[in-house]
């Protein structure tokens, strides 16, 4: 390829930079957001360094690499700019994040081609391993760190209890949140494992067999922790340091764990290498179509500012008078309207755009209804949230979590709460979404986008609480089941 065309390419990658980045501040925001936090990601800024100078070292190899635009790039380039508008519009953060990192890749392959990519692949793997993209983990990882603190608590022995994530020890209460679950220590060990594969040249086999030894060291790493913590703690009645502040304890002790972890990489994975040429690249540049070169590249900037464009056009199409009215419901009296409050209900959903409670009566008999709008939603500010919440956690602790039945297999979503030994919640809820109602959380975020598309994002949840003592519980359920059956037939969700 001429030195033109480099140029030339090397041009077109720099504004397709700017096009990702500057058309994506919001994600990038969110990815530095974490690098600053104390959560898993805190090491992002140190990866960030490491992984642009990975790619500083792979300079030469470059140079001498052929370049020329792929078909399977712009394709690639294509789904995942469609897979970032989707995430985006149904703001769902972490596959917002994860499409905008193939976005990188893709626009790499389809400027540059699938030879440049081989060469970056080690770095883009190492970007991949710092982004905060790998909060599903934790979900595995805290259920085991929860089993493993149960067992090894006991096993030196500390009487535990377990009850769900909370362990219970005659000197405290142990409560294993996600950010135990030890996806901090799981995430740098992969990123070391990586980083020492590179520095030592090892193979593909023996990096493999690197990653999963230094994995195994963070998974122990976390279990030692959460069982010194759950011992200390319970002896001292939950009066010790490291219990106050168990992130920094978590760390140090983590460290400890590195030391044999180095010994092993300088003693059994020092020496392993790849076959030199198989890594480094020497063939010569060779001549690729101008024409066919140009001809992708533009093709790819044009994708990337098409969907740039509508990542930001279609947003800002919705109704600013959005809101949902409860209809007339003929069996039941509607006894308060529209209040802006609730003295003994305190639900919370971020970036609710009205919230109202409404009081109905059927005999001796109160229900109490709950609407939350969202003329328009954003990341953090929306119907489908893991903050929000239909209950006071101080005040409730929840002790089911189902499904309502209605008549015609319609179904509803239900959550039944306690308060002390006799008191007792239920709380059959929905969204309703491009104008019908869904109860499937990730059915909803697809509802969300399809909305967005249209221009009419508003949404609402829809939330109806009834109270009763707990032997009443099965009666209590069966009026709530026909209350709500009668609000869905009269608002034309299901058919009479």
């Amino acid at each position: 390829m001429r030195k033109q065309d480099v140029t030339y390419l090397h041009i077109v990658f720099l504004l397709s930079l700017i096009l990702v980045f500057g058309g994506n501040f919001s994600a990038i925001k969110a990815i530095t957001t974490e690098w600053l936090s104390v959560g898993p990601y805190n090491h992002g800024f140190l990866g960030l360094a490491m992984v642009l100078y990975v790619s500083w070292t792979k300079k030469d190899v470059l140079k001498q690499t052929p370049k020329q635009t792929s078909n399977f790039g712009l394709l690639g380039l294509f789904a995942s700019l469609l897979l970032l508008l989707v995430s985006s519009l149904a703001s769902i953060q972490q596959l917002q994040l994860l499409s905008l990192f193939f976005v990188l890749v893709f626009t790499i392959a389809s400027i540059y081609g699938i030879k440049v990519l081989k060469v970056v692949a080690l770095p883009l793997l190492m970007l991949l391993l710092v982004l905060p993209v790998w909060n599903i983990l934790q979900y595995p990882l805290r259920e085991i760190s929860t089993i493993v603190g149960y067992y090894g608590a006991n096993l030196v022995g500390v009487d535990v209890i377990r009850d769900g994530y909370r362990l219970i020890t005659p000197g405290g209460l142990f409560y294993v949140e996600q950010a135990c679950s030890g996806l901090g220590f799981f995430l740098v060990s992969a990123f070391l494992a990586v980083g020492v594969s590179f520095f030592n040249q090892l193979s593909l086999k023996s990096s493999v067999k690197f990653l999963i030894i230094a994995l195994v060291f963070a998974l122990v790493a976390n279990w030692v922790r959460i069982i010194i913590i759950v011992a200390v703690g319970s002896y001292s009645h939950m009066q010790h340091f490291i219990v106050q502040d168990h992130l920094t304890f978590g760390w140090y002790l983590f460290l400890l764990f590195l030391l044999p972890l180095f010994f092993i990489s300088n003693r059994f994975f020092s020496g392993i290498h790849t076959d030199k040429n198989t890594t480094d690249l020497k063939q010569e540049p060779v001549q690729t179509s101008t024409n066919t070169s140009y001809t992708k590249s533009i093709l790819a900037l044009i994708f990337l500012f098409t969907f740039t464009f509508l990542q930001y056009f279609l947003p800002t199409r919705f109704d600013k008078q959005y809101h949902y009215n409860l209809p007339n419901l003929s069996q039941y009296q509607w006894v308060i309207k529209n209040q802006s409050m609730s003295p003994n209900w305190h639900p919370i959903f971020h970036g609710a755009s009205h919230e109202t409670f409404n009081y109905y009566q059927f005999k001796n008999v109160i229900f109490q209804v709950y609407v939350a709008d969202y003329i328009k939603q954003s990341q953090g500010n929306e119907i489908i949230y893991v903050e929000n919440s239909l209950y006071d956690q101080k005040r409730w602790q929840e002790i089911k979590q189902s499904e309502l039945n209605l008549k015609n297999k319609n179904k509803v979503n239900l959550l039944v709460l306690q308060r002390g030994a006799e008191r007792e919640r239920s709380i059959a809820y929905l969204y309703f979404i491009n104008k019908q109602y869904v109860t499937d959380k990730k059915q909803a975020k697809v509802y969300e986008a399809m909305a967005a598309i249209k221009g009419k994002p508003g949404a609402s949840i829809i939330a109806v609480a009834i109270d009763y003592n707990t032997e009443k519980r099965k009666k209590a359920l069966y009026e709530l089941s026909l209350f709500v059956e009668h609000l869905l037939q009269q608002a034309n969700f299901i058919p009479n």
